[in-house]
């Protein structure tokens, strides 16, 4: 078995209890450039992940003073067909909005209805108190094809909804 020999002595390596002070302002800047680079980095990281986030969209924005016009998908318009001189997509459209006038809580609700395929447009306002579930109402209609018009009517709560009854273009708004 070969045996080993020591042929020199080991120095001890002595570590000094203070340092010397540009030695120790020197170690100090190497830790807070390091501290500085890991905020830094944290700081970027943080920027990356969280910019899908942040803030709110524009087309949610809401600032209360116009409302939105919405009619849920399934709800019901109101039965009726379109007085002759009304195209029936603008009808749609328009019963649409009466629908909401109809069921608002407003005192004297005016909703706007709009065809953007067609360009027609108005406004659907009940009118009057309702009388045995029965209300009447106006619709005005902006068409640069047949020109402006009003339809009245008399608008009932049904079970499925509201019918119109007694549907008639006035004439010209």
């Amino acid at each position: 078995m070969p045996s080993f020999a020591v042929t020199g002595l080991v120095k001890s390596r002595q570590v000094p209890h203070h340092r010397s002070a540009p030695a120790a302002r020197e170690a100090l800047a190497q830790r807070r450039g390091r501290g500085i680079l890991g905020a830094a980095l944290l700081c970027l990281a943080l920027a990356a992940t969280g910019c899908s986030t942040l803030g709110t969209p524009d087309d949610q924005l809401i600032t209360g003073s116009v409302r939105p016009h919405v009619t849920p998908v399934s709800a019901p318009l109101p039965q009726g067909a379109a007085p002759k001189g009304i195209a029936e997509p603008d009808w749609v459209e328009a019963k649409a909005a009466l629908d909401q006038a109809l069921t608002s809580r407003d005192k004297d609700p005016s909703i706007p209805w709009e065809n953007k395929t067609s360009g027609a447009s108005g406004t659907a306002t009940p009118i009057g108190p309702e009388r045995a579930g029965c209300r009447d109402f106006m619709i005005s209609v902006v068409d640069a094809k047949m020109g402006d018009r009003w339809v009245q009517g008399e608008a009932c709560r049904a079970r499925s909804g509201f019918v119109l009854n007694q549907v008639r273009i006035l004439g010209r708004a």
